[in-house]
């Protein structure tokens, strides 16, 4: 049996979704072949996933912006995944593209489990080119989106509010897609002889402390590095994406703690077996799935606003104080010792 898993965006979301899929699957179906569709950085987690036996990795050129050429990408794409013959294709990803591609494989015949498009690839494009679509379709899956999986609905809603303890990945996995397994969001690792040699037997801490939105952006930095440092601990960051993945791993495996704000790389740790001391400014530690957060900054803070500030307070929540913070990671440090 062959198996196809896609989850293409983010980085986040396969550390947290596809890699725990892939075991479940390998449990669900010991013998089959299993292949992985993923983007970019995606594609060298799943490389190292050893219940994978094939990847499918597209770039940014498989995957343009405007409508109709990634269409015709994901055409071809889909054409390339045809031809391997497939005998069961899941789709965990909620984004449009994937969801188009995945109904097109469904209406030639393939069996499909997950997300795809709730209407016709013919009459999608008839409507696409007739200047029907709303732009507003594309940033509303609900508006595009069916599923296979029964409760996928609930997704659509501010689940957050009706389990506020629960984190992202067992909400998806366990209440949307129903499964009933274990979660394993790891991989095998080796911790990272350089970093190593270099710590020369100091505890070692990563940081990550800048995102990609702008409240993601933790301003003192600098100074809790300097503070950490001078109670001999040994401090590193580099999660710019120019190391490799397996090393960007290995060297979180060789460390006792990640300080990040709420990114990619926290889901990065704990592929790496590091535990995540977080900054999660507008997001709740809880969905976050964090081992330890940084102590609560406002009464406001837990609002799930990441475009902008509702109390306009440009994000106050993100004001740890750095003496606060390291004490808080060294007297993590020493619990793991």
């Amino acid at each position: 049996m062959k198996i196809l898993l896609i989850r293409l965006m983010g980085l986040g979301d396969v550390a947290s979704i596809l890699v725990p899929t892939a075991y479940i699957y390998r449990e669900l179906y010991p013998n089959a072949s299993i292949t992985a569709l993923s983007y970019e950085a995606g594609d060298e987690i799943m490389q190292l996933h050893p219940e994978v036996d094939e990847v499918i990795g597209i770039g940014k050129a498989e995957w343009p912006d405007d409508l109709l050429p990634a269409v015709q990408q994901f055409m071809r794409l889909g054409e390339l995944i045809a031809a391997q013959q497939f005998d069961l294709i899941v789709n965990l990803d909620t984004w449009f593209m994937p969801c188009f591609m995945t109904r097109a494989l469904r209406d030639t015949g393939f069996v499909i489990e997950g997300n795809y498009l709730n209407q016709r690839v013919e009459l999608f494009l008839q409507a696409a080119l007739e200047g029907e679509i709303a732009h507003t379709f594309f940033e509303h899956p609900w508006e595009y989106m069916e599923s296979t999986f029964p409760r996928m609905a609930k997704w659509h809603r501010p689940w957050w509010e009706q389990t506020p303890d629960t984190s992202y990945p067992d909400f998806y996995l366990r209440t949307c897609c129903e499964f009933d397994h274990n979660l394993r969001i790891e991989l095998p690792c080796e911790a990272d002889s350089t970093l190593l040699k270099e710590a020369n037997g100091r505890p070692i801490v990563a940081l990550s402390t800048h995102g990609r939105a702008g409240y993601k952006h933790y301003r003192h930095s600098d100074e809790l590095v300097s503070r950490l440092e001078s109670h001999g601990v040994f401090c590193w960051s580099r999660f710019d994406g120019s190391l490799p993945m397996r090393t960007t791993l290995n060297r979180l495996h060789a460390s006792q703690l990640l300080i990040t704000v709420p990114t990619s790389t926290q889901w990065l740790g704990r592929l790496a077996g590091c535990p995540s001391l977080m900054l999660p400014g507008p997001m709740s530690p809880a969905l976050l799935g964090v081992e330890y957060s940084a102590p609560q900054q406002t009464a406001c803070q837990y609002c799930y606003h990441e475009k902008d500030c509702p109390e306009r307070r440009d994000f106050a929540c993100m004001e740890s104080e750095p003496q606060t913070l390291a004490d808080q990671a060294l007297k993590i440090l020493g619990e793991c010792q």
